[in-house]
């Protein structure tokens, strides 16, 4: 099975095939249809953004060993 993906526009319920798979595609063929909806296109609402949260570790001293003990 060979897949072909290209993006068509429909003439009267007819899907037109590019003329560079038309000679690939001679026998039986599976076709799924995708569509992409109103919505999907126009953005529904301003994307939220994310503001750093600032922390002073200035005092904060780390030792490497007593983390990693068991």
């Amino acid at each position: 099975m060979q897949a072909f993906e290209f993006t068509s526009v429909t003439a009267n319920g007819v899907i037109p095939i590019p003329e560079c798979y038309q000679n690939k595609i001679i026998d039986t063929v599976r076709v799924i249809v995708l569509t992409q909806d109103i919505d999907e296109v126009k953005p529904t609402s301003k994307q939220k953004t994310f503001h750093y949260i600032g922390i002073d570790m200035s005092g904060f001293k780390f030792n490497r060993d007593e983390a990693n003990e068991r």
